[in-house]
């Protein structure tokens, strides 16, 4: 008799793969389904493969934990469990923190949560139950209750380190040490002696459950350029011939003969292989993470982070967008355009410029009556992973915005793309363009000011000085509060253009400099 052997399904009109499993008839009545369907999220048969076989691992935890009798979990494996939580919340914003006042907020509503056991339950019961299915666990009450009160804890801690890098510290927790790194999952998968574990390996098996928790492209090819850097070290890739003191050596080398700073080789470097191997060790394909005890020591940044834009600088960069064509000499048409609208768009939306440089003709519709910009990971690279909706100032539309994208062909407004070429290469490579006019053209010089980025810390500026919500401004700019009520519900697009039109308008004139 032959079993039927489970394997990515691919959908007849989209080409995207699943994931689908009939649901174990002892469990169907429990489950609620006859059967398990979840998008896999590509169309490349070989990533799904990859993603199906994590995802078939995945229910078999769910299977067991539902078929398992509830016992008590002992207090290491608890730690463990939040612990997985702690390090998943900090790898979602790995590069950008958000605000300070964002983190005040999470630690206020953290500290009112405390002690609560109703609010405790609805900040956390849906993370722990999450946690304890992922894992194959079925527990008891009392420990159930516990690792929400261990949730909550790490919360804070997360929160509290959070805040500090919004403030510009982005020295490493010093406390995320306190997680035992153990096997949560109760049934190992056995290694044949003979079986070669490849840090492309890890890689793959991090990257599937990235892409599957809509993680960013770009993380996914900054972990391989980190891995890269470190195969090429040690002139070979196999996870398990590497030794703390090869992953020192190597720290090393990037610090003295490559010339990185602390803070990139800690952040950036180590970061990235002790992630790829703890989840290695996680899934059972290593015994051991020779990066997990090194640490690279990374001094306190001198001096105030980074700012918006003053009112001078914002007004001579609009200023100067206006000028005509022309003055930008030999420069491509399309770049020309990326330096007319890219300016305008993120001081009046708050936007990262390569969301705003990847916009498509598509993309800028009409919304219940409201000029809006769709911006879409479809389009190329958002770092949410999210869509969002922005409505259009209505300053932007009286310059004829509108009217300029309507004249475009279909596809991208501000570049235009062939067979073989990547959009998001190429829309950072026109907000490269917009950096350089500001610093070079327009002058601003401050270090402290980042081209392109300052228009968002001035857009929030601008929020608070306008009183406006917190959630509409982090629902315009694509941020998150990191709270697990941010993910319930829409968000409509009135209230974000009454915010909007809240704006003061940049009442400038053509440069003539």
């Amino acid at each position: 008799m032959v079993l039927p052997v489970s394997r990515p399904q691919k959908h007849r009109k989209t080409g995207v793969y699943y994931f689908r499993e009939k649901v174990p008839a002892d469990l169907r009545q429990a489950f609620g389904k006859a059967e398990v369907s979840r998008s896999l999220h590509t169309k490349d048969p070989a990533l799904a493969k990859a993603r199906h076989a994590e995802e078939k691992r995945r229910q078999n935890l769910i299977w067991q934990a539902m078929r398992a009798k509830p016992e008590a979990l002992p207090h290491k494996k608890i730690m463990a469990l939040v612990g997985e939580e702690y390090h998943r919340l900090n790898a979602m914003l790995e590069e950008e923190p958000g605000e300070t006042a964002i983190w005040r907020e999470v630690l206020r509503l953290g500290d009112q949560a405390s002690g609560s056991p109703e609010r405790m339950e609805r900040w956390y019961g849906e993370d722990a139950d999450r946690l304890l299915r992922e894992a194959g666990l079925a527990t008891d009450e009392a420990s159930r209750a516990r690792l929400i009160e261990e949730l909550h804890k790490a919360s804070q801690q997360w929160a509290s380190f959070q805040k500090r890098r919004a403030e510009g510290d982005y020295r490493p927790d010093p406390d995320a040490g306190r997680f035992p790194e153990m096997p949560l999952a109760p049934v190992p998968t056995v290694r044949q002696p003979d079986e070669t574990v490849t840090l492309s390996d890890l890689f793959d098996l991090w990257k599937a459950d990235h892409l599957r928790e809509g993680g960013p492209e770009k993380t996914v090819r900054d972990f391989r350029q980190k891995l890269d850097s470190l195969t090429e070290f040690l002139g070979h890739e196999d996870a398990q011939r590497i030794t703390p003191k090869q992953i020192v050596d190597w720290t090393d080398h990037l610090l003295r003969e490559k010339g990185l700073s602390s803070k990139t080789v800690a952040e950036k470097y180590l970061a990235t292989v002790k992630r790829v191997f703890t989840v290695g060790k996680r899934k059972f394909r290593i015994t051991d993470n020779p990066a997990a005890d090194v640490i690279v020591e990374v001094g306190k940044a001198k001096g105030p982070g980074p700012r918006g834009f003053t009112d001078d600088e914002a007004k001579a960069i609009l200023s100067a967008a206006l000028k005509a064509p022309e003055t930008l000499g030999k420069m491509a048409e399309d770049n020309k355009r990326a330096i007319r609208w890219g300016p305008w768009l993120c001081a009046y939306t708050g936007a990262r410029i390569t969301e705003m440089m990847q916009l498509r003709k598509q993309d800028v519709e009409t919304h219940k009556g409201i000029p809006c910009l769709r911006i879409s990971p479809e389009a190329g690279a958002v770092k949410t992973g999210e869509e969002r909706l922005v409505p259009i100032h209505p300053h932007l539309v009286e310059m004829g915005f509108l009217e300029m994208v309507k004249k475009r062909p279909e596809g991208y407004v501000f570049f235009q793309t062939e067979a073989g070429d990547d959009p998001v290469s190429r829309a950072r490579s026109a907000g490269g363009k917009v950096s350089e006019w500001v610093r070079h053209v327009v002058g601003i010089k401050d270090e402290r000011v980042q081209p392109n980025h300052a228009w968002r810390h001035r857009f929030k500026t601008e929020a608070r000085r306008l009183s406006i919500e917190r959630w509409i401004v982090d629902a315009i700019q694509g941020h998150s509060d990191g709270s697990a009520s941010a993910g319930y519900g829409e968000v409509p697009v009135e209230p974000l253009y009454e915010a909007i039109k809240k704006l003061p308008r940049y009442e400038v004139e053509p440069s003539r400099a």
